[in-house]
C-alpha cells in the first residue's frame, strides 16, 4: 500500500489535509468500552483512519490507476495493524456507526476520481477545489476503462469525511475552506508515522494532538497539564508516558519537565515542543 499513497506524495508534492482540533475529546468521548472507559486503541485507529480518507478523498485518489490498486476499508484496517476481517472496529467505522453518527464520515459509492482547483473563485481566500466523481464519467473519459478494471468491487464503497467537505463543529464549509482551530498532516507525516513498524495509531494520535495544541505558539510550544492531556485523548497515565517516550525518541516532540514549586504544594506545567518530521 505504500506505493498507493507514495504515489500522492510524487504527483502532488507537499499534499496535506486538515482536522478540526477538537476532534480528540469528540473520539474519546463517543468510542468506549463496555465498561464505559475510552477505549484508546480505537480512538486511535479512529484519528488515523480519518486521516488517511481525508488524504484519499482530498486528492481523489481512492483508485490509483498508476498503480492499479484501489482502497477499501478492510485495506485500511490492515494499514492501520488491524486484521482485514476484524470485526470489533467496525462500530467505529461501519454505515452508521460512531463516525457517521458524529457527523464526520458517510458512506458513499459515488467516489472522487479526479479535482481541479478553480482559478479564480475563493472561499474564505482559498480557491475553490471541485471534484470529478465516478457518477460523472462515461466511457469517453480518458481513465475510464482503466477505473473499471482496477475497481473489481462492484458494491465498492467509500466514506467521505464529511468534516472536510461540507461542516463539522461550527465550521460552514468543512476544513478544506475553514481552517481555523484545526491542524495540517502531511503526507510526509502520514507516510512516516504510518509506515514507521516501531511506531502505532496511539503515537500518531499524540503526534496529531500535540501538534494541535503547540504549532503556532512560540517555539512551537506549549505548557500543559497531564491531566488536560489525558482526559482529552482518553488514555491512562502509564500509556501516555510509553508513547510519550517514544515521540521523544524519535525527536517527534521535545518535553522540558519541571518540578514541583518553591512550596511544594504544586507542580510546574511541562512545557511541550513540537518538532515535527522534516
Amino acid at each position: 500500500m505504500y506505493e498507493h499513497f507514495n504515489n500522492i506524495k510524487n504527483l502532488y508534492g507537499n499534499a496535506s489535509v486538515r482536522l478540526p482540533n477538537g476532534i480528540f475529546k469528540d473520539l474519546s468521548q463517543n468510542i468506549k468500552n463496555k465498561n464505559g472507559s475510552t477505549n484508546i486503541q480505537q480512538v486511535a485507529f479512529a484519528y488515523v483512519y480519518l486521516v488517511t480518507i481525508a488524504i484519499l478523498y482530498k486528492y481523489a485518489h481512492f483508485v490509483d490507476v498508476d498503480n492499479g490498486t484501489y482502497i477499501q476499508n478492510s485495506d485500511i484496517k490492515e494499514l492501520l495493524g488491524y486484521n482485514r476481517k476484524t470485526k470489533s472496529i467496525d462500530q467505529v467505522i461501519k454505515k452508521n456507526g460512531v463516525l457517521d453518527e458524529l457527523g464526520l464520515t458517510a458512506s458513499t459509492k459515488d467516489y472522487p476520481i479526479q479535482f481541479f482547483t478553480h482559478p479564480e473563485d475563493k472561499i474564505n481566500n482559498i480557491l475553490l477545489r471541485e471534484f470529478v466523481t465516478v457518477s460523472d464519467i462515461n466511457p469517453n473519459y480518458i481513465n475510464y476503462n482503466k477505473i473499471k478494471k482496477t475497481v473489481k468491487n462492484r458494491n465498492y464503497e467509500i466514506k467521505e469525511p464529511m468534516f472536510l467537505t461540507t461542516e463539522y463543529a461550527g465550521s460552514d464549509y468543512g476544513t478544506l475552506y475553514s481552517i481555523e482551530r484545526t491542524h495540517q498532516i502531511t503526507i510526509n507525516e502520514f507516510l512516516k508515522l504510518v509506515f514507521d513498524d516501531e511506531m502505532d495509531n496511539i503515537d500518531f494520535l499524540l503526534y496529531g494532538y500535540f501538534k494541535a495544541k503547540c504549532k503556532g505558539y512560540e517555539d512551537d510550544m506549549k505548557q500543559l497539564s497531564l491531566l488536560k492531556i489525558i482526559s482529552e485523548v482518553g488514555m491512562d497515565r502509564s500509556t501516555f508516558y510509553k508513547h510519550l517516550d517514544i515521540l521523544k525518541q524519535k525527536q517527534y516532540i521535545n518535553v522540558n519537565h519541571k518540578g514541583w514549586k518553591a512550596n511544594k504544594s504544586d507542580i510546574e506545567l511541562n512545557e511541550y515542543f513540537w518538532m515535527g518530521i522534516g
